[in-house]
């Protein structure tokens, strides 16, 4: 059995133990673990207390049944944890045997260095918040890419590399680092990377700025040979920490799921503080990614974001052209997964509250902006080649969306 309290730390640095978090032992024939959470009384008594899960965990007394076998937690907490990458690292840094690699057992790991504002820890005070040492981004990246390729690395650099990339999610090389007092996360080139995915994602975060779309502050760092992609977290503030929930998580969305941005759209309507800017957001976001190419729209890469007014529409992040020759999205536009016509687009614009002629409005002004990508992918220093074989599926898009 695992028992872990669950603390949350507050945007003005105010931390609270928010409950309690016990899992049972993985069972004798399928592994199944049970898992249950309670908000502690004092949380419960906040005035600036909050639900974490306003899906799953109401703010009420009582014991909340994850229901989630494989991983024993509620979902909101597994957001907490990283994907791929930093999952690596979490078990490379704890040296955790294949039964020791479940979510309850990461989530003891963690502590505090994890995405959003909870951190989990043991006994009557909260994980100590762990400074995070500043390393070099070069000398981060150059780990990285040793790490990722398998080869030999010292005890000293996978030291480095442990402390500032185990909480980023995501599955490509990743680090947190600290610049000009601000928190970031440095992204980095993998080793069998076929595109400049580091350019490319810078590329495309300022065509999504140009288009109207809020997204974190970002920069390319050159690093010698290799180049890496900063992003500044929107997670932490100046004094401490937003909740943040995955739009997985509060649409129930485990393993494989056939959903449309039309269900996030509902979810905002029923938890946002204020739906009708963050229908609005999404929906052009949603323009932006059939645009552009992002079929690697998954549900994880959306999310709600706390502040003292409650919920809100995260800016969006992962925005990368379509690399993978992936014939279909994640998400699907209607009832279909491939890349939408005009009409399917603006056909979908009252489920975000949009009338006909506010849809077309934000279209075409998107379009107008798109239209010059690559200007804005050569202004980014995207590669000839990289350019070359997006072209004609960004231009195959355009075409599908343009008034004909």
């Amino acid at each position: 059995m695992i028992r872990l309290d669950v603390w949350v730390t507050l945007p003005n640095g105010e931390r609270h133990h928010a409950g309690e978090l016990i899992t049972s032992d993985p069972n004798q024939t399928r592994g199944a673990i049970q898992g249950e959470f309670r908000y502690s009384e004092h949380y419960l008594a906040l005035p600036s207390a909050f639900a974490l899960d306003p899906q799953s965990l109401p703010l009420k007394p009582g014991v909340f049944a994850a229901d989630r076998p494989t991983a024993g937690i509620h979902a909101v907490f597994e957001d907490a944890l990283p994907d791929d990458w930093g999952r690596r690292l979490l078990v490379h840094r704890y040296r955790l045997r294949p039964t020791e690699q479940r979510a309850p057992n990461l989530l003891r790991c963690l502590g505090d260095n994890g995405m959003g504002a909870l951190s989990f820890g043991e006994g009557s005070l909260p994980p100590r918040t762990t400074q995070m040492p500043d390393h070099s981004v070069e000398q981060l990246l150059e780990v990285a890419l040793a790490f990722d390729a398998g080869e030999s690395v010292v005890e000293a650099d996978l030291s480095t590399l442990f402390a500032a990339g185990s909480s980023p999610g995501g599955a490509r090389p990743k680090a947190v680092v600290h610049d000009n007092n601000r928190h970031w996360i440095a992204k980095f080139p993998r080793v069998k990377d076929t595109f400049d995915v580091v350019r490319l994602e810078a590329a495309t975060m300022a065509l999504a700025q140009h288009s109207g779309l809020e997204v974190p502050q970002f920069k390319v760092m050159d690093c010698g040979e290799h180049a890496a992609f900063l992003i500044q977290r929107f997670d932490i503030t100046e004094h401490g920490r937003r909740h943040m929930i995955s739009m997985q998580t509060l649409l129930k969305a485990d393993n494989y799921y056939v959903l449309s941005y039309s269900d996030i759209a509902e979810v905002l309507r029923r938890y946002s503080a204020n739906p009708s800017t963050d229908l609005e957001k999404l929906y052009r976001q949603m323009i932006f990614n059939a645009l552009i190419g992002n079929t690697d729209d998954h549900l994880k890469n959306f999310a709600m974001l706390h502040d003292d007014s409650g919920y809100h529409l995260s800016p969006a992040f992962d925005l990368i052209p379509n690399i993978g020759s992936n014939s279909e999205h994640v998400l699907r536009f209607g009832l279909s997964a491939t890349a939408p016509k005009r009409q399917e687009v603006i056909g979908m614009a009252k489920a975000f509250n949009l009338g006909s002629a506010q849809a077309n409005s934000c279209l075409d002004a998107i379009l107008c902006i798109i239209s010059q990508w690559r200007e804005v992918f050569h202004e980014h220093q995207v590669p000839e080649q990289d350019k070359k074989r997006l072209q004609a599926g960004i231009e195959q898009r355009i075409n599908n969306l343009q008034a004909h």
